[in-house]
């Protein structure tokens, strides 16, 4: 029943007060103190939800963001849904692929590729509620692209080393396992790099590559005339091997130089000819002959760097006679290196 009016409510009040102790009569009281504030009007104001009742006035609203899983194999499948609702206190997902969640915050791993429509309600504690929907386009994202090998002194240019020449080996030498490669140049413009006069010129450098990766090498070269001076070797060759990290010294952490002085000139990587001909430790083995002719040339090779992080290009001329601490030479014919570049395949 709903007063009418103030008066009814306070005489019904004292009735009941002749009636009860001191104690009641102050909670009464205080009754009585509330009833001669409010009118009928007012109280009808707190009666249960109806035509007379208060609007919530902070409302749930759903809303939330998402990302994309990243990694390796299936990751791209997993979606992790940041839940950006606000005046809410219970939340229910449904990611539109038959998975649900009360989670506050929302994850899932959807089965493949696909549109899929996620919809999450948010409800406060009055039992109102907001719905927020957004379609989501689930798919593979394509493979990164990898970078190309970083090479010090691809041209073979005359830069200076450890020491107090300039070479066009700079960047390439390492003593332990050869003779660095004399430097030349055309015109005085144009450099190249010789392995020559039945000498064990070689070029070493080590780059950093990604694991399980195709990379093309394109070596430019020449060579002179084959020789036929009685008592030469001719038909001189060059041989270009691709060392794979895992086979350097014990201990040893390949570390990528910034500039040609810093790189050292012997006690790294590879330290002797007898690692860097162990089959094992190559991944790519190859020998160019004599063409018959001194044009220049492109010659491509491609090899995968399998489980290295790291590999090293070992480049040096043989043909000649087995003689000194090295174990091999080049023939007495002209080689010329006039570029090296390493490109991934992508």
């Amino acid at each position: 029943m709903v007063l009418c009016s103030k008066t009814q409510g306070i005489n019904l009040i004292i009735k009941i007060m002749k009636t009860i102790n001191k104690q009641t009569n102050l909670i009464l009281t205080a009754i009585l103190l509330v009833l001669s504030v409010y009118s009928c009007d007012d109280f009808e104001k707190f009666e249960p939800i109806g035509a007379n009742s208060i609007a919530d006035e902070t409302p749930p609203s759903a809303s939330f963001s998402y990302t994309q899983g990243q990694g390796l194999e299936d990751e791209w499948k997993d979606y992790t849904f940041a839940n950006n609702s606000i005046s809410a206190t219970s939340y229910s997902w449904d990611f539109g692929d038959s998975n649900t969640s009360t989670d506050l915050d929302g994850f899932n791993t959807y089965p493949g590729e696909g549109m899929f429509t996620v919809t999450l309600t948010a409800m406060d504690n009055l039992g109102e509620t907001s719905t927020f929907t957004e379609t989501i386009d689930v798919v593979e994202p394509e493979e990164p692209l990898v970078s190309d090998p970083v090479l010090v002194n691809s041209d073979f240019d005359k830069l200076a080393k450890l020491g107090a020449s300039d070479c066009s080996c700079s960047a390439w030498d390492n003593d332990d396992i050869g003779e660095q490669g004399e430097s030349s140049t055309v015109n005085g413009v144009s450099s190249f790099l010789k392995f020559d006069n039945n000498e064990p010129d070689h070029v070493y450098q080590e780059f950093e590559v990604v694991p399980n990766q195709d990379y093309t090498i394109l070596i430019v070269t020449s060579f002179k005339s084959i020789s036929s001076t009685p008592g030469s070797y001719p038909g001189s060759m060059l041989e270009l091997r691709v060392l794979a990290g895992s086979g350097y010294v014990s201990g040893y952490t390949p570390v990528y130089y910034a500039t040609a002085p810093e790189f050292p000139n012997s006690g790294y990587g590879y330290t002797t000819v007898a690692q860097v001909e162990e089959s094992a430790n190559n991944l790519l083995t190859e020998a160019i002959s004599n063409p018959g002719n001194q044009d220049y040339f492109t010659t491509p090779y491609t090899f995968n760097s399998g489980a290295n992080n790291s590999v090293a290009l070992f480049v040096r001329g043989i043909g000649g006679e087995d003689t000194g601490s090295y174990g091999y030479t080049s023939g007495d014919e002209e080689i010329r290196a006039d570029s090296i570049t390493i490109t991934a395949n992508n």
